[in-house]
């Protein structure tokens, strides 16, 4: 035996004994945590000022905290359109937004964000959903990114006077999704939407865009902002939801989004305006330290708690906006290395959120279920479309009490006919920080009655239910009922490897230290790395017992 199987045979007993005790070391990094619900949609309305005042702005309010987000007062405005970003060169605030009528308006202070404003209409092109003022060239020039209603894409418009008079680039686009492979009918064609824009190092601005596809698309200015490059797709995936990217105050690039693929469409004659979302219950985070050119990260910073509700389409009522989302964010800088973010759509999905960056750059994760399922992404569709392009949903895991423990909890995933599903197929994703060689380890038991599971190796989210997930996997390995012994607690472990440039990338399979042969062979690249572990009971004719599964733990490189 090598030295290198040595040292894997060492590390993995070292997993298993910790997996048998049960017992983790906790993370002194505090994971993303609620701090407040944000008085409208996110994406605007966050304001931090010079003393460490944090503002989110509201129709005709404001909520304010002075303690980095512990507490929080609401305040009355007259209007709640007067705020901005502030001019770091002349020190008032900058914001440009949509009126009525098509009208796009520029306001700007005068002695402060409590001060006078000015109000000036400069456009009537539709545009709307008009992000925060970017400052480039060492604050000379203001960015404001928009698309319009209109769907023919994004743009800029941008500003040399701190705001006063402003110019519009070309606009920039993204081709319509077509029915073709799995997708039997289109996706919501809205075109490149919801544009977000950064300075680069280089001095090229850098735009990332909503679109219909698979992925964001970007493009980049070489003129600041004056004009944009064709539009094409980006590395990273993202469909029909925004994202938001930012540079930090120690340079590193802050990129907030869906790193999420809806199911497949099925046959309609839709493509004009939405029919269903199924890929807005999870928001993701990344960080780049080399001016994007690598990033880390790639977690889940937040998942919609009632992702499960039996009355997801309709809870609430209609409130604000309907759409049942954790997309759409805008955030500001804490001190600590944290960042406040304002997330969501409908009133009662809104948040306001910290984040710890340094969680971005964690290796490990763990999970023992002492948190229930919270960490887990395992619901199933009921058919029939409610509410704002919404299905209601059932839970297709169960957290049980522990079989063999006087204490702890376990997940049982099993599949048993239930015709009110859009999908016979159950399954449960775990998320953890992306890498391109690393190692899973689970502690798992295999019921009588079980009839085979799938699991998958991703680079991105997919609905449990997809039944076409596994084509676009990274790794698949099929757990045959031969290859586990029935109600015996056995620890799976799987070890993955992508970073050899001379050889294709493999991942070894192990059942309680023995490997499984041959090893899988990489399936698809990925620029990104291996983030998301998926288990499957695919849909079958009879009922499948599933499998329990009492904790797991990933280490990425």
């Amino acid at each position: 035996m090598s030295k290198t199987y040595f040292k894997i045979t060492a590390t993995s007993l070292f997993l298993f004994l910790f997996l048998v005790s049960c017992t983790e070391q906790k993370s002194s990094i505090e994971p993303p945590k609620v701090v407040g619900i944000p008085p409208q949609n996110a994406y605007t309305g966050l304001v931090m000022l010079d003393d460490g005042e944090i503002r989110h702005y509201g129709p005709d309010l404001y909520i304010t905290t002075k303690d980095q987000g512990v507490s929080w007062d609401t305040i009355a405005v007259a209007d709640g359109n007067l705020y901005g970003k502030k001019d770091p060169l002349s020190g008032e605030y900058i914001r440009v937004f949509a009126g009525k009528d098509d009208a796009v308006f520029a306001v700007r202070s005068i002695g402060g964000i409590d001060g006078e404003w000015t109000k000036n209409q400069i456009d009537n092109n539709g545009a709307i959903m008009i992000k925060p003022v970017v400052f480039i060239k060492n604050g000379k020039r203001a960015i404001a990114a928009f698309h319009t209603l209109h769907r023919n894409g994004s743009g800029t418009y941008y500003s040399d006077d701190g705001g006063i008079n402003w110019k519009k680039s070309n606009q920039v686009n993204s081709p319509p999704h077509q029915a073709h492979g799995i997708h039997k009918g289109q996706r919501w064609n809205h075109g490149g939407v919801e544009p977000s824009v950064v300075e680069l190092q280089d001095g090229r601005l850098w735009m990332l865009i909503r679109t219909a596809q698979d992925n964001l698309y970007e493009s980049f200015s070489e003129d600041s902002g004056e004009s944009w490059s064709t539009a094409v797709p980006s590395r990273f995936y993202g469909t029909i939801t925004m994202a938001t990217i930012q540079r930090l105050q120690n340079g590193s690039l802050l990129l907030l989004w869906n790193n999420t693929t809806p199911l497949p469409e099925v046959e309609h004659d839709g493509g004009y305006w939405e029919d269903v979302f199924t890929n807005r219950d999870a928001l993701h985070a990344a960080i780049s330290d080399d001016d994007g050119q690598t990033w880390s990260g790639f977690r889940e910073i937040y998942l919609n708690p009632l992702r499960n509700d039996s009355l997801m389409a309709t809870r609430f009522g209609e409130m604000g906006s309907n759409d049942r989302s954790v997309q759409q964010t805008e955030f500001v800088e804490l001190n600590k290395n944290k960042i406040l973010i304002s997330l969501g759509q409908h009133p009662k999905f809104r948040k306001l959120l910290t984040l710890d960056l340094n969680w971005l750059r964690e290796k490990e994760r763990y999970d023992d279920f002492a948190d229930g399922l919270a960490h887990w992404s395992h619901h199933s569709y009921i058919k029939g479309i409610k509410g704002h392009c919404a299905y209601d949903r059932k839970p297709g895991a169960l957290l049980i009490p522990h079989p063999n423990k006087d204490a702890g909890q376990v997940m049982h995933l099993k599949t048993k006919k239930d015709t009110s599903l859009v999908s016979q197929q159950r399954g449960a994703l775990f998320n953890f920080p992306a890498g391109q060689k690393g190692e899973i380890v689970s502690r798992i038991k295999i019921n009588k009655g079980f009839k085979g599971m799938l699991i998958s190796l991703h680079d991105r989210w997919f609905n449990p239910t997809d039944t076409t997930s596994h084509h676009f996997a990274m790794y698949n390995f099929k757990l045959e009922e031969n290859q586990a012994t029935p109600d015996t607690w056995q620890i799976l472990r799987l070890e993955w490897d992508n970073t050899d440039t001379q050889k294709p990338g493999y991942c070894s399979v192990y059942i309680d230290d023995k490997k499984l042969d041959p090893s899988i062979p990489l399936q698809n690249n990925t620029i990104n790395g291996i983030s998301y572990i998926k288990f499957s009971l695919p849909a079958e004719k009879d009922d499948n017992e599933g499998v329990l599964i009492e904790s797991i733990k990933t280490i990425v490189d």
